[in-house]
């Protein structure tokens, strides 16, 4: 029992800082010694309960979709498969689920289109929250006091129309909180566009987000935004339902 309490001691170390720990804070905030902290870290990072993030340490997506009840990431991505691949058929574009995973997010399934030249599938891939219309709908859940430390931190600049500003970043993020879908143009790669949406728990929690993506030259193209905007947002309304 006493490696139980320990991991847990570890884990709320963790956990009580905003952003992620170095091995020190997580040793001082713990109480335990150094040793025992780091193999602790080593364990629950195996387990996926810690995430290290350029040699510091953060909650993992083993816990991120546990909290209020959540579904865990397998049941997630089945329960989500279904609806990935019907939007994606849809749209005929790629589609992607990705949860918040520490100071980035993480991308944990794709429903690949059928159309004739794909896009990147980035499943597996870990990605800034600004740079994704998945990624800024998951920030929408988040409070301005918080938005505000991340663009405090410094956004990257991935091309020439990443946003990098606090005032651009909180403009996406209004947008996706007044429709449910946040939008990105060329913000990661210079040649793909993406719309997203939040899907949320059975306690209206955060959990995870839909990320339809595909390149700038079809997508949208000639073909109508709000009716992909709609369809993004009723796919994760749909999941949410699901895990409901």
């Amino acid at each position: 029992m006493q490696s139980i309490d320990r991991a847990f001691t570890v884990l709320r170390a963790v956990a009580s800082r905003a952003g992620t720990s170095s091995l020190a804070d997580v040793t001082k905030a713990s109480g335990l010694p150094k040793s025992t902290v780091l193999r602790l870290l080593t364990a629950l990072e195996e387990q996926g309960a810690i995430q290290v993030l350029g040699g510091r340490f953060g909650i993992g997506p083993g816990l991120a979709v546990l909290s209020h009840g959540g579904a865990p990431v397998s049941a997630l991505k089945e329960i989500a498969r279904p609806h990935l691949v019907e939007l994606a058929e849809l749209i005929q574009e790629n589609v992607s689920l990705m949860i918040p995973d520490g100071d980035v997010t993480l991308y944990i399934d794709t429903a690949i289109s059928e159309s004739s030249v794909m896009v990147q599938d980035w499943n597996g891939e870990r990605l800034p929250y600004h740079g994704s219309a998945g990624g800024l709908a998951l920030l929408s859940s988040w409070t301005d006091v918080e938005i505000a430390e991340l663009a405090a931190s410094g956004l990257e600049a991935y091309t020439s129309t990443t946003v990098t500003t606090l005032a651009g970043l909180m403009a996406k993020v209004e947008h996706a909180r007044r429709t449910g879908v946040a939008l990105t143009h060329q913000e990661f790669s210079d040649d793909v566009n993406g719309f997203g949406s939040l899907v949320t728990g059975p306690d209206g929690e955060p959990l995870a987000a839909v990320n339809a993506y595909g390149p700038d030259y079809r997508f949208p193209g000639d073909r109508d935004a709000a009716e992909i905007s709609a369809a993004v947002l009723e796919t994760a309304r749909a999941i949410a339902d699901r895990l409901g």
